[in-house]
Order: structure tokens, then C-alpha cells, then sequence
């Protein structure tokens, strides 16, 4: 497409962005930046949110000074004492719980909101701010990466400023209550706590430069992983013709595992974190309790109470631990945030960035028509990374009214004239003069509102016909656009469509043919009525009909107010033009009309002379022709009746299938399916020994801390004791905290190994699953790709934002979940050992908890099903606009297109959708995330009321605390854990999608409608002829009952070469796509030398055809890679003879290297091929992104180059030679007329000088073969 590749002049380029040294710190954007995109009423959300978030944090810190008030009651001795208070901080523990509710609930709510919300407004402000950015700005990016990192930096952003902050709020908001409550109680002993803080901020900072470079090592693998991906789904069709899948996956894998030992070298950083995290519980307690326990022996004054230090004073360290522990938490959550602000940074810049070439410069003269004319003044230009210039000192008139033609060799500079006048680039010297004033001095908006632009290769939206028209001028009305369409010779086809202009033209115009995508690109460009019409290669792509057609109707657009420029290959385009301009090698070398320039007899003449001689095979249908022409492929009225096509049709079934199933994995899935998706999931974890392992260390840190209550209770049971004395406290000092103090090492012993073991089957995780998708995709048959929901973008995302998303429901889950499980059962049994009847009420409030668990994680499943429909819709249409930024940029209208891509008619509306749908997300995971974070308070104080009526009934004091304790420290563990579980639901939707690709059946597999078959087609001698008997033919995504073939009946002899001829979309290259065995016939069928085709392998099919399209897609990689697609394990000599036999060995010599890098993002190990050290430089050059630093002609001969190094027996030429110049077209035909010399080839034509050399030429109108004539 015209958007996605440079100029044909750009050859030369060899760009790349500029990596980041490892050593510089990743910059990140400040939180302000992103405040100031919230509105008032989310500004006031934010402000709610983080005080209840804030104040939310007090509740834990405000139960163990709860607890401490108890302790102290507990040293007295007089039970009915004890038993009153008691009970009075019970009730007191149940409005804790409310208070914590009501605080849990709202922030949780309000930053669920603002993440959406911020998200929301990125995306609106990042995709406007990336569409008016100037064409050298996107010459300097990887285009193909834009759309996955733009989806990837959204998750990262939602997830960072979202809930994330409302955790990290509440930890400070639990540290600082802390504080403030052991300074109330016991100020000196606070201080003396304070010692441990430096060393925490050590531990603190290193845990966060760990995580955040293991998360900067994952995300890394995971964006050079995407490219690469999203290359193979644009190129599928190259790739299954060539039969390189597995050549593709292999080398995804190969990819994946390097980039994986890297991320695995992290796994012992990563465990030494959370190990090091975990031992600052522990040491703070020992620490505690040394220091509180000399206090309480000394008998130390504490001048708050004016008494001497007691047991509780002591146990108001834990208000301190207990901040320090959520404060510990949010440290883990602190790398989302800040992993956040690293996505965040660039978008801002760009959002920031005032383009050199700016749509909307408020300095730019208004200009409302094209009064005078336009002039190039002694323009030259090279492109930004190039070294040579493409234009040099043009000087060029354009009169108002006028249509001037510029004609040339491929690589001249035509199109950059064509770039220049639509302002995509400045001239480094001369200017561009519209009407006498410099364009750099006019409304630029303006300007190209009254420009109409159409490319070589048509570019149109995943949208309707209508929607197409009116990206280009969005008042159109309905009689505007017939009008237009009229006007482009393309209303003839659309009105016969089911849905007329309403119908949809799938991604890139997938469902139209190239000459029909073309009508409509130029219905676009005529829609706005234009001043200047610039056609660049506009008929290249139509036939022969076509073509007049189109250019009847171009040469009919008159006018003194109408402007055109015509740049051409095809001279019978520009005869009739007034001014006609011959460029070579960026200079004018001949000017004037059509008669001057042939009494000149140079260059043009010369061309002319060319191309009229080759045009004179146009009458190859003569009349004695016509009468052999064969009739056979008339439909009689007996087959008609006997074996018409019904809706019953078995043969239909395969593709009926394929289309619920896209209905199906669009929905949602029942909880079976999602069952067993979670259990695919989990096979791709390895090793399995590790997870058993991880999960067993998981339950036993959890269990250290049910265990602690019992060396805590005899510590505190004596310290609170009136009469106990000092040497007994440090004798219980001298043995439980060695006890304790062996229990954290053990614990950060456990912590470390669990949580390395973790990054590792994680890390194995995730290979296998995006090795899973790619895969799956890839061998995907070509009709799943024709899906509007299958395009690029979306399964793109599958694979690089979905994947990531796993962890809520991948091992992290489990790890979550045995933690849990550990803690309470922990507790229930600890409760029964010491107090049966406690123990018993941990047993009524486990199952609540856990009910109160899986209901969020089931509603944050639902919640999230229906604000992923808002935001795929979105996903879906992006890649379609980012890679296609210069029709966008050409059409000026960026804004009715972003609009579009929020809702389809209003902006506002979108936003009011998204709101809501986050609301529901919000409200309902919000009311069980605030009753779970209560409900272990509340059932605290019901522990309470249990255990001062046991002391009440003379049981042991010391077993109701140790008991307390116990139950204190078992749903501590769960709500530390709660307080950031993982966001199970969008895991689960994460999981449905990934795994909902299993239900397509790969390409020859059961219930495919691409069947493989059992013989080999090379074993068979290839040998025989083609035919094909009684086809019916309809693409499977159409939104029509129309046949693209009908009861078609053709046999094409071995060795034969036959010629294609027809109108745009009469079933030319449909012809090409059922012979690979893209698609197959809903009825009839295709054999080869007797046997039908389905009857081969799809391997061995392939294999023997040789394929050029009409538009050539190369890879990101070298010139002898892409030439080697067609046989990868190629000779230099194959290689060289290749390139020789389709005329680019010449030029690719010519290439220089110029050390471009090796480590680009799809193809990485282009240097260790030992072939680069016999063949020239040039064939290491990059070809870049679909070939965009290679001209139109060069990629072409590429291209064919490619087809032919595997010497197939069956050539397929599908408007092979339609992209290049003349003088290339003779050299390159001439190497295919003696290629198809050897085998049998199929030629499919618009240029019937291309059909010189066939034997046979069949014309073929809708569906249906109309003439079929054996030439002399």
C-alpha cells in the first residue's frame, strides 16, 4: 500500500531507530502529566479515592491498637475487667470494620474509574497526535511495531494508574498510622525502631531496580517478538504459498528462547528480592522485642502515660509492623507504577510534539481555492536518512486548469514531486509556490483539503464504502458519494453488492479486487471535489476495460478550476496531457505535449515507441480467433436443474463452520470451556517438579506466619504479667527470638527459592503460549485471515498484550491461592490446638471468606468482558489507521477518523460507553473488595466476644491470646495478599482468547475446510494437465450470494502457457488462490493429471507452483533471506542465477551495506549465514519493512526472483510485471517470457503485452469463460 512503503525513491534509506544504552535510566513521566488530562468530576474522584485509599489504610494499624488495649487489660488479672473490655473493643473492632468498608469500597471504585478514564483520554490524544505528525517522524519509526506497542502501553498504563495507586496510598497511609500510633504509645521506642529504616531503604530499593529491570527484560522480549509477528500476518499469504510455516515458527522460537535465557538469568535477582522483601517482617519483630523487651525489664519510664514501659506499650510495635508490612506490599506494586510512567513518556512527548510540518500552524495564510498556479522553483531534495538527492534544481509551472504528466524510470522522482506538492516534505533548497505564496507559509489543513490524492496501491479502511468516501469529506451526502462513485467507474459493481455503499471492504479492501479497490480510491479522491488532483499510477492496477473506463472519466473532469497531475508508466495514461515532463535521476530532461516531445524523438519518443509496440498484441482476439472460441462454459439448463448449489450443500458446511466459530469466540465462554482453558494453560508451565516445589515453599512461608502467634504469646503473655520479673522475660527473650529470628531466615530462604522457581516456569509460561499462538495463527487457512475480526492488529494483540496479561490466572493464581488456603487452614487448626470452640468459628468464617474471594474474581471477569468490547472495537480499526498514516495525512480529516475510531458518529458518545461499562467494573468488584477487606475485622471481633466469654469461663488468659494472635496473623496473611491479588479478570479474558484459537482447526487438519490429503504431487512425476470441472466459487467472508465462479469448466494442458484477461473482480486471481489451495470450491472440483488436488498434500502442491503477485511483499530482512523464502536452503549459485533470470542482480550489487544493524526487530541472524561470505554486500541489505527501502520495480524483481529459485513446474504470474516502468517491464518480461518457456504457466493480465508469449488466452467475465482462443 502506498502508506506503508516509502517512496519508490527511497531506495536508498537505511534507517533505524536509535536504541537506548543500557546504562541510562529509562525516563518516566511524571504523574502531573497525567492529572491534567482529568476533567472535574474525575479530578474529584481522584481526590475521594485517595483519601479513602489513605484512610483505608488505618484499619489494620488501628486493630492492633485495639489488640494493645486488650494486652493491657490482660495483665491485670480481674476476669469480669478483662471480660468488659473485651467486649468493648469488639464493638469497637465492628466499626473499624465498617469505617474500612466504606474506605476499601471508594477507592477501590474511584481509581477502577480514573484508570479507564486515563486510558481513555491517552488513546484519544495519542492516536490524534500520532495522525498529525509529519511524514519525517514516521520516517525514523517502525511502523509495523506502532499498533502492538501502542495496545501494550495502554494495558501498562491502566494497570499503573489505576488500581495501583489506590494500593500504594493505602500502604503509606497504613505506614504513617503506624508511626503516629507508636509514637502516641511509646515515642522513644518508636525511635529506637527507626534505626531499621535505613536498612529497609536499602532492601526497598534494590527490590524496585530489580523488578523493574526483569519487567524492562520481559517487555523487551515481548515487543521484538510482536514485530515479527505482525510481519507474518501481513505476509500470510506469501508465506503459505512458499510453505514456510515452519521455517516461521521455528524461527519465532529460536527468537523467544534467546531472548528467554536472558530473562531467565534474572530468576535468582528476582527470588533474592521478594527474599530480602520478606525477612523485614521478621527482623523488625526481633529487633521489637529486643529492644521492648530491655524496656519492660528495666523497667524504663514512658513519660506519655508517666508509668514504666508494659507488655502492650510493646505490642504497639505492630501498629508499626503492620504499616511497614502493606507499605512492603505497595513497594511490590510500586514497579506498575512506574512501569506505567515508562509507557507513559513517550506518549506524552508525542502528545507534546509540535510536528515540523504541522496540520494546524496558527502562523499559515488561509487559502480557499487554487486562483493562479503552482510552481516547483528550483526544487532539490533527498530524504532525511538518505545520502543522494532524489530531486535536483526541478523547476516546474503548473497553470490553474491544466493536467501535467510526469513520466520516468522507477527511482526518477515522480512521487516525491507528488510528496512535495502535497507538503509531506520541505525542499532542502527552492520552495514550493502555490498561487506566489510558499506553501511552508499556508494553512496546511486547508491547502490539502482542496487537494484529491490517489496512489499506485489503493488504500481503504476496515469500514464501508460510505465511511471510505466520507474519511475524505465527511459532509457527503449520500448523492455525493453515488455521484462520485459514478463519476470513478465504480458504481456499476457496488450497486449489485447486497449492502451497496453500506457494504464492508474488509482490511485493506481484502474483500474487493485491486481494481476495485482502486475505482473506489479514486471515487475518495474525486468526492471533495478538489482544485488539484493528483493521480500517481491511479489506472496501473485496472484492466484494460477498467483502465479506459477511469481514465475516460479522469480526462472528463473539466474545468478552469480543476487542477492534475498525472504521474505515470503507462504513456497511453498521459498522451492527451498539456504539459508532459520525462525525469531521469532527479532532473528534467524533457518537457512539453505529447507532439513536441515526439518530433524530439529522445526519451519519450523512445518510451512511446516501446510501449506502442508492445500494445500491439491488444488484438490478439481476431476474427477468425472468435471463431474458436469454445462455448462450453455456457451453463446448460440440465446441470442447472440437477446440481444446483443449495443452501444444504454439503461442500458449504466446512466454511459455515469456520463462521459460527468466529461467532462463538467472539461471545463468552462457559465455565466448562474456561475450565479447560486454565488447564492448557497450566500444561505450558515447566518444569513441573518446580511448580510443586514453588507451591510447597508458597504454603510454608505462609505458614511461618500462623506459627508466629506461639513464641509472640509466651513473649507477650510474661511481659504482660504484673508480676513477673525481669529474668524471667529475657529468658523467654533468649529463647523464642532465635526462635523467630530462624523463622525469617527460613522464610527468606523459602520466599527466594519460591519466587525464582516462579519467574521461571512463568518465563517457560509464556514462551510456550505465544509459541502456542503464533503458531496457531500461522497455520490458520487463509479465510480465518478475511475475518474483519482476524486482521492484523487484533491478533497482533493476542499475542503481545493478552499473553501478558496471564498471570491472574496462570501460576500466580495457584500461588495465590495455596498461600491463602495455607494461611486459614492454618489458622483453623492452630485455633482447635489451643481453643476448639475459636477454632470452630474460623471454620464458619473461612468458607465466607473465600466465597467473598471468588465472587470478585468472578465479577472482575464479567466486568471485564464488557469494557474489552468497547476497547477491541478500538484495536481493531488502529492498525488499519497507523499503518496506513499517509492516506490518512493526505486526506487532512484525521479528526472525523478519530472519531470514528472511538464511536462510530460521536466521540462523546464513545466516552459516555466506556464510562459506564467501568462503572459496572467498578461498583460490583469494588462492594466485595471492600467486604472482604472488613470482613476479617469483623470476624475479628467476634474472636473477641468468643474469647472473653472463655476467660469469663475461667479458661486460660494465655490461650485466648495465643489463639487471638493466631486468628490475627492468619487473615493478616490473606489481606496482605488481597490487598493486590491478581486481576483474575482479565486473566480469564486474556485466557478465553488465547485459548479460544484452539477451536480453529489448522489448515489440513479435521474440520478445516482445507483438507490435506495423503499423496505427494512430486511423487506423481508432476506431470498431466489442470482442470478444472464444474467450479463454484464464492470468497467465504463475503457478504454476498453472488459466485465469483460459476459452473466454471477449463483444462489447461501440461507445458502450455495461458493468459487470463477480464474485468477487475471477475475471478482472475481467483483462479491463482484455489490452485494453492487457499480456499476450495463449494462445489466442483480441481485436478491435476487426473487426480484431484484436494488429493495431495497442501506441501506438495505448493511446492510446484511458483507465484508473483501484483503486490510484492518482502520481509524485514536481507535481500538473499527474502530471495531464499522460495528456498531456503539455496546455493549462492541458485541464488545468483535468480537474481540474474529476474534482472535485480545488477542493482542489489550496486547496494551498499552501509553496516546496517544485525540485531532488527524480526531477523537477527542475517550475519552468522555463511552464503553472505561468497555473495556481494549488497545482498545483505535490508530491505525494510514490506520492502519499503527498495523501489516499486526493485521489490518486484525481487519478488520474482524469490518464485523462481525453486525452479517450479507450475508458474503462476499475477500482474507480475504491473508495478515496474517500461524499460524495466521489457527486461523483466523478457526473462519470464523464457521461464515460461519450461513449464506450464498461468499469466493473469491487465497489459496485454504481457500475454505476448502465451499460446492461449482466456477471457473470463463474471465468473463465467467467454472467450478461449488458441493464438497461431
Amino acid at each position: 500500500m502506498e502508506d506503508t512503503k516509502q517512496n519508490d525513491e527511497m531506495s536508498s534509506i537505511s534507517h533505524h531507530e536509535d536504541a537506548p544504552k543500557s546504562n541510562e535510566p529509562i525516563p518516566k513521566a511524571d504523574f502531573g502529566d497525567l492529572y491534567k488530562y482529568l476533567t472535574g468530576p474525575y479530578k474529584a474522584l481522584f481526590f475521594i479515592g485517595c483519601c479513602s485509599a489513605f484512610f483505608g489504610g488505618f484499619n489494620f494499624p488501628l486493630c492492633s491498637y485495639i489488640i494493645q488495649r486488650i494486652l493491657d487489660r490482660m495483665g491485670g488479672g480481674d476476669v469480669d475487667y478483662i471480660h468488659d473490655k473485651m467486649i468493648d473493643n469488639s464493638w469497637f473492632f465492628m466499626g473499624v470494620a465498617g469505617a474500612s468498608f466504606f474506605a476499601n469500597f471508594t477507592q477501590y471504585a474511584c481509581f477502577t474509574l480514573i484508570g479507564k478514564k486515563i486510558n481513555f483520554e491517552l488513546r484519544w490524544r495519542y492516536l490524534q497526535a500520532l495522525l498529525r505528525q509529519d511524514n519525517t517522524w514516521f520516517d525514523d519509526q517502525n511502523i509495523e511495531g506502532i499498533p502492538s506497542d501502542f495496545h501494550k502501553r495502554m494495558k501498562e498504563i491502566e494497570c499503573g494508574f489505576g488500581r495501583s495507586i489506590g494500593f500504594i496510598i493505602y500502604g503509606f497511609g497504613a505506614y504513617l498510622c503506624g508511626i503516629g500510633i507508636t509514637f502516641a504509645i511509646a515515642w522513644i521506642f518508636l525511635f529506637c525502631l527507626f534505626a531499621l529504616v535505613v536498612y529497609a531503604t536499602i532492601i526497598f530499593n534494590f527490590v524496585e531496580e530489580t523488578l523493574n529491570s526483569v519487567q524492562a527484560l520481559v517487555e523487551s522480549t515481548f515487543d521484538k517478538g510482536g514485530v515479527q509477528a505482525e510481519e507474518s500476518f501481513n505476509s500470510i499469504k506469501v508465506i503459505k504459498a512458499f510453505r514456510q510455516e515452519k521455517n516461521c515458527s521455528d524461527h519465532f522460537l529460536r527468537h523467544l528462547e534467546k531472548n528467554n535465557r536472558e530473562v531467565l538469568g534474572k530468576a535468582w535477582n528476582y527470588g533474592a528480592a521478594f527474599g530480602l522483601l520478606e525477612t523485614i517482617a521478621y527482623h523488625f519483630t526481633c529487633y521489637a522485642f529486643v529492644i521492648g523487651g530491655f524496656f519492660v525489664s528495666e523497667g524504663v519510664h514512658n513519660s506519655f502515660p508517666d508509668e514504666s514501659y508494659t507488655g502492650g506499650d510493646i505490642f504497639s510495635c505492630i501498629s508499626f509492623l503492620c504499616g511497614n508490612y502493606f507499605f512492603t506490599n505497595s513497594i511490590r506494586v510500586m514497579f506498575l507504577f512506574n512501569k506505567a510512567r515508562e509507557a507513559a513518556h513517550p506518549i506524552i512527548e508525542l502528545i507534546e510534539r509540535v510536528p515540523e510540518i504541522s496540520l494546524d500552524d496558527e502562523n499559515g495564510a488561509d487559502i480557499n481555492e487554487i486562483s493562479d498556479s503552482i510552481q516547483l522553483n528550483n526544487v532539490s531534495f533527498k530524504y532525511p536518512k538518505a545520502a543522494n538527492k532524489v530531486l535536483k534544481g526541478v523547476t516546474i509551472n503548473i497553470r490553474k486548469g491544466e493536467t501535467v504528466a510526469i513520466i520516468g524510470k522507477s527511482g526518477s522522482g515522480k512521487s516525491t514531486i507528488a510528496k512535495l506538492l502535497e507538503r509531506f516534505y520541505d525542499p532542502i533548497e527552492g520552495e514550493v509556490l502555490v498561487d506566489g505564496q510558499n506553501l511552508k507559509s499556508i494553512n496546511l489543513r486547508k491547502y490539502r483539503n482542496l487537494i484529491g490524492y490517489v496512489g499506485q496501491e489503493p488504500c481503504l479502511f476496515n469500514e464501508s464504502i460510505r465511511e471510505n468516501l466520507q474519511n475524505s469529506y465527511p459532509e457527503a451526502t449520500e448523492e455525493d458519494i453515488i455521484t462520485a462513485l459514478k463519476r470513478a467507474h465504480a458504481w456499476d459493481f457496488i450497486e449489485k453488492l447486497d449492502d451497496g455503499i453500506d457494504h464492508n471492504v474488509g482490511a485493506i479492501g481484502s474483500k474487493l479486487s485491486g481494481g476495485q479497490k482502486q475505482r473506489i480510491a479514486i471515487a475518495r479522491a474525486l468526492v471533495r471535489n478538489p482544485q488539484l488532483l493528483i493521480f500517481d499510477e491511479a489506472t496501473s492496477a485496472l484492466d484494460n476495460e477498467s483502465e479506459k473506463k477511469v481514465q475516460e472519466a479522469i480526462e472528463s473532469i473539466e474545468g478552469d478550476s480543476i487542477t492534475k497531475v498525472v504521474i505515470a508508466h503507462r504513456l497511453t495514461t498521459v498522451k492527451n496531457s498539456e504539459t508532459i515532463i520525462v525525469l531521469e535521476d532527479g532532473e528534467i530532461v524533457e518537457q512539453g505535449d505529447h507532439n513536441e516531445l515526439m518530433r524530439v524523438n529522445g526519451i519519450y519518443a523512445e518510451m512511446t515507441n516501446v510501449q506502442e509496440k508492445a500494445n500491439r498484441t491488444k488484438d490478439v482476439l481476431t476474427h477468425e480467433e472468435k471463431k474458436k472460441a469454445p462455448e462450453s462454459n455456457h451453463r446448460d439448463d440440465a446441470y442447472a436443474g440437477e446440481d444446483t448449489v443449495s443452501e444444504k450443500d454439503p461442500l458449504l458446511e466446512p466454511q459455515r463452520n469456520l463462521q459460527r466459530q468466529n461467532v462463538q469466540n467472539d461471545g463468552s465462554e462457559d465455565s466448562e470451556g474456561t475450565l479447560t482453558y486454565l488447564k492448557q494453560v497450566y500444561s505450558y508451565a515447566s518444569p513441573k517438579g518446580y511448580i510443586a516445589l514453588m507451591l510447597i515453599g508458597a504454603t510454608l512461608v505462609a505458614l511461618t506466619l500462623v506459627v508466629m502467634p506461639y513464641p509472640f504469646s509466651k513473649f507477650f503473655y510474661t511481659a504482660l504479667q504484673d508480676d513477673s520479673t525481669g529474668t524471667e522475660l529475657k529468658n523467654d527473650m533468649a529463647i523464642y527470638l532465635p526462635i523467630i529470628f530462624g523463622m525469617g531466615v527460613i522464610a527468606a530462604i523459602l520466599q527466594f527459592f519460591t519466587r525464582a522457581m516462579l519467574h521461571i516456569v512463568n518465563t517457560n509460561l509464556l514462551q510456550g503460549v505465544r509459541k502456542f499462538v503464533y503458531d496457531q495463527i500461522l497455520h490458520q487457512p487463509i479465510e480465518f485471515f478475511d475475518h474483519r475480526d482476524h486482521n492484523t492488529g487484533n491478533l497482533t494483540a493476542i499475542l503481545s498484550s493478552s499473553t501478558r496479561e496471564l498471570n491472574g490466572a496462570a501460576v500466580e493464581l495457584y500461588l495465590f491461592i495455596f498461600q491463602s488456603m495455607a494461611s486459614m487452614i492454618g489458622g483453623i487448626i492452630f485455633g482447635f490446638i489451643f481453643e476448639w470452640n475459636i477454632g470452630l468459628l474460623f471454620c464458619l468464617i473461612v468458607p465466607v471468606s473465600w466465597l467473598s474471594m471468588g465472587a470478585t474474581f468472578a465479577l472482575q471477569s464479567s466486568a471485564q468482558s464488557g469494557y474489552k468490547e468497547s476497547v477491541s472495537r478500538q484495536e481493531k480499526m488502529v492498525s488499519d489507521y497507523i499503518l496506513n498514516y499517509n492516506t490518512v495525512l493526505s486526506l487532512a480529516n484525521e479528526k472525523t477518523i478519530i472519531a470514528r475510531y472511538f464511536n462510530e458518529n460521536n466521540s462523546e458518545e464513545s466516552s459516555y460507553k466506556v464510562d459506564k461499562d467501568s462503572l459496572y467494573e467498578a461498583i460490583g468488584p469494588g462492594l466485595l473488595y471492600g467486604f472482604g477487606s472488613s470482613f476479617f475485622i469483623l470476624s475479628f471481633s467476634l474472636v473477641g466476644f468468643v474469647s472473653a466469654h472463655n476467660i469469663k469461663s475461667g479458661k486460660d488468659p494465655e490461650d485466648q491470646l495465643r489463639c487471638t494472635l493466631g486468628f490475627w496473623y492468619s487473615f493478616l496473611t490473606v489481606s496482605y495478599l488481597m490487598s493486590n491479588p491478581p486481576d483474575f479478570g482479565k486473566s480469564i479474558q486474556a485466557v478465553r482468547k488465547i485459548f479460544g484459537l484452539s477451536k480453529y482447526a489448522k489448515e489440513g487438519e479435521p474440520g478445516c475446510p482445507i483438507k490435506n490429503g495423503d499423496a505427494d504431487l512430486g511423487s506423481e512425476g508432476v506431470s498431466g494437465a489442470i482442470e478444472f470441472h464444474h467450479v463454484y466459487f464464492r470468497y467465504p467472508s463475503a457478504q454476498t450470494d453472488n459466485w465469483v465462479l460459476q459452473d466454471f469448466n477449463l483444462k489447461i494442458n501440461e507445458g502450455e502457457s495461458i493468459g487470463f484477461v477480464g474485468e477487475s473482480g471477475c475471478g482472475k486471481s481467483t483462479i491463482a488462490a484455489l490452485l494453492f489451495r487457499f480456499y476450495e470450491p463449494q462445489s466442483g472440483y480441481i485436478t491435476i493429471g487426473g487426480r484431484k488436488l484436494g488429493e495431495f498434500t497442501l506441501s506438495s502442491v505448493r511446492a510446484h507452483f511458483g507465484y508473483v503477485q501484483q503486490e510484492p511483499i518482502l520481509f524485514n530482512t536481507s535481500i538473499m533471506e527474502n530471495i531464499c523464502f522460495g528456498k531456503p536452503h539455496a546455493t549462492c549459485d541458485e541464488i545468483i542465477e535468480a537474481a540474474r533470470n529476474a534482472n535485480c542482480d545488477e542493482f542489489v550489487r550496486k547496494k551498499d551495506f552501509g553496516g546496517q544493524p544485525d540485531d532488527k526487530d524480526s531477523f537477527d541472524e542475517v550475519s552468522d549465514d555463511p552464503r553472505y561470505d561468497t555473495l556481494d554486500e549488497g545482498y545483505r541489505f535490508i530491505c525494510g519493512s514490506k520492502g519499503s527501502k527498495l523501489s516499486g520495480g526493485q521489490k518486484q524483481r525481487v519478488a520474482i526472483a524469490r518464485s523462481i529459485i525453486s525452479n517450479p513446474k507450475f508458474l503462476i504470474l499475477d500482474e507480475a510485471t504491473s508495478a515496474l516502468d517500461e524499460s524495466c517491464q521489457k527486461e523483466v518480461q523478457e526473462s519470464l517470457d523464457q521461464i515460461m518457456t519450461q513449464r506450464t504457466s498461468i499469466v493473469i493480465a491487465h497489459r496485454l503485452s504481457t500475454l505476448a508469449k502465451c499460446k492461449r488466452i482466456v477471457t473470463i467475465e463474471s465468473g463465467i469463460i467467454v472467450k478461449d482462443v488458441y493464438k497461431d
